[in-house]
């Protein structure tokens, strides 16, 4: 008897410290377009969400957390700890995303993703929800999920749009009478043909050809406009499409339901989840449940419904014993989208409390993003850190929590923030951070040595102008630009002491001389940081951004595609199935 209870004990003391010496589990929040005052622990009064605020109360609110303008740029260097500069991701034409499944443009695949640095170190790695940063494959790797570090992925491999609800599309929210343009570009080229034929330019056969050629343009454009639904919005398990266009129907329950099913599966190994959601993209959807549940509308149905499903994680992690040794990081990919505002006034877009500008723009409301960091027991809980961080921090802190070494063969421009979230040092480890719009330079954070003031110099802006419900923003743009006749260039640079005026509300004086100083400080790490990048391929010329009909991901035959996913039907399947076909070098260019 005695035996039998000394064998019971040693395999309870086995288990648990086998629990204590098990290595810290990762799980990342990825929100779409939040901004700094939607969440209830950044202020917000008229949306619920009580899961993030719980996380917030149990670890790190971080109040000036700096992303990327823009979704595709913004993932990218959260999954690189680098500027998308470095790798040809930043763009200098008006197109800043990846806007085409089929697209060439994307993820460079010799990029090293925190994916693929835990999964090298024997982690099981996923990915559920939104990715964007490109999907094509060729002889050098593949830009997609699996191919760049995550054994299992279930999502939307662009980005929810308004083309797949279909009531409204992309092309329309640019320019809302896209298709009485076509039309009379139609017109006007049938009446340019036959002015030719009646002057005897151009016979009856050059009148056919132009008539035929006009036809096909315009009718292309027009069933191009159409067709992107198909294109563009669908549902990936793995490689495999098990949806075409993807519905609405359950669609938060489903990626919650994939994010359990996945921690079930792999709570007895290291593991790590990125759950990247859909929300609270334009167009906004919310199931039953949560429609017409908040005070603020169907922007805060959709808002409350990802709370939901972070919540349902969360209470995943406890119910399986593990929350205590989970690493857990919650970022927005950008600021809130204050244009989008639909015919009826009703606001689509997030709200950025104080902060001015909008997604898409270098102003603190385009990349100042509510962000959350928890580690039971190392994270102090209720601590509020302002000091600056940046989203290319995640991967050198996932790095750092779990004891892996950065790469060697690239630069680094994160920092890990374990230091100012355990309270060990009490200033931001990164002196100058750069503000890229595109790949033009807006401005340059600059935290000195000394002191507790962080300064913002601004070197290029967007122009506001009013727009409803009293907001400013790039209305007459719909996105905000990042150069052209909607920017300003500013010669001195504007400077912000942005610690005391977040606001962006009143430029110190440049002919200060302490002013001077800092203009010429930055001024010069700007040209240190500029003398540090390479030449790389460019991931935006136009030739990449155009889609491929042959690179299409279709459930069916092109362009006949179209599938509806069985209801429970997941495979779950990772491991060795599921490495990409392809062997890849992954040296940097």
């Amino acid at each position: 008897m005695l035996l039998v209870l000394f064998l019971i004990g040693l395999c309870a003391y086995a288990s648990n410290a086998s629990q204590q010496t098990k290595r810290p589990n990762v799980v990342v929040f990825i929100m779409d377009d939040i901004g700094m005052g939607d969440l209830g622990c950044f202020g917000n009064d008229t949306i619920n969400t009580p899961n993030i605020d719980a996380l917030a109360a149990g670890g790190a609110k971080l109040t000036q957390h700096i992303a990327l303008p823009l979704c595709t740029p913004s993932r990218a260097a959260l999954m690189t700890g680098r500027y998308p500069v470095r790798y040809g991701m930043a763009s200098r034409n008006i197109m800043r995303i990846v806007p085409f499944l089929s697209a060439k443009a994307g993820l460079p695949p010799n990029e090293t993703t925190y994916a693929e640095m835990l999964q090298e170190a024997g982690y099981a790695t996923a990915l559920v929800g939104k990715w964007h940063i490109g999907t094509y494959c060729d002889n050098t790797g593949c830009q997609d999920p699996i191919g760049q570090g995550f054994q299992y992925y279930y999502g939307v491999p662009l980005t929810n749009l308004r083309d797949c609800r279909g009531d409204s599309n992309v092309f329309i929210a640019w320019d809302e009478h896209i298709y009485r343009d076509i039309f009379i570009t139609y017109i006007f080229l049938l009446w340019g043909s036959y002015s030719l034929k009646k002057r005897n330019i151009i016979g009856r056969p050059g009148f056919m050809i132009l008539f035929a050629i006009s036809t096909i343009l315009c009718g292309g454009f027009y069933a191009f406009i159409q067709g992107i639904k198909m294109m563009n919005c669908l549902i990936l398990e793995n490689r495999k499409v098990v949806e075409q266009p993807y519905t609405y129907d359950n669609l938060a329950n489903r990626m919650t339901q994939r994010a359990v099913n996945f921690l079930e599966v792999n709570h007895d190994k290291p593991f790590m989840l990125t759950m990247s959601f859909l929300q609270a993209h334009t167009a906004l959807f919310s199931s039953d449940k949560f429609t017409n549940r908040s005070k603020h509308g169907p922007y805060g149905d959709t808002v409350e419904e990802m709370d939901y499903s972070l919540g349902e994680v969360m209470a995943t992690l406890k119910r399986l014993g593990i929350a205590d040794n989970t690493f857990v990081y919650l970022t927005s990919d950008n600021g809130g989208h204050v244009e989008e505002i639909t015919e009826d006034d009703v606001r689509e877009g997030g709200w950025n409390g104080i902060y001015k500008g909008s997604k898409g723009s270098s102003y603190e409301g385009g990349i100042r993003v509510p962000t959350v960091v928890s580690y039971p027991g190392i994270i102090p809980a209720g601590l509020e850190a302002s000091e600056p961080t940046h989203i290319i921090d995640a991967l050198p802190t996932i790095a750092d929590v779990v004891g892996i070494p950065l790469p060697e063969d690239r630069v680094i421009d994160g920092k890990s923030m374990m230091p100012l979230l355990t309270n060990t040092r009490t200033m931001s480890d990164h002196e100058f951070m750069y503000h890229y719009c595109g790949g033009y330079m807006h401005g340059v954070r600059y935290r000195p040595r000394e002191g507790s003031i962080s300064y913002k110099i601004v070197y290029m802006s967007v122009r506001l102008i009013p727009g409803p419900h009293g907001v400013e923003g790039c209305f007459n743009t719909y996105a905000c630009q990042c150069y052209g006749s909607s920017t300003d260039y500013h010669n001195p640079p504007l400077v912000y002491d942005i610690t005391n005026d977040p606001s962006e509300s009143s430029p110190l004086d440049t002919h200060e001389p302490f002013v001077q100083d800092i203009i010429g400080k930055v001024g010069g790490a700007l040209e240190v940081h500029k003398a540090s990048l390479s030449q790389v391929p460019y991931q935006f010329s136009l030739l990449r951004l155009l889609p491929r009909p042959w690179a299409q991901p279709c459930c069916g035959v092109f362009p006949f595609c179209s599938c509806r996913e069985q209801s429970g039907a997941s495979s779950l399947q990772m491991g060795p199935t599921m490495e990409p076909p392809l062997s890849v070098s992954r040296q940097v260019r």
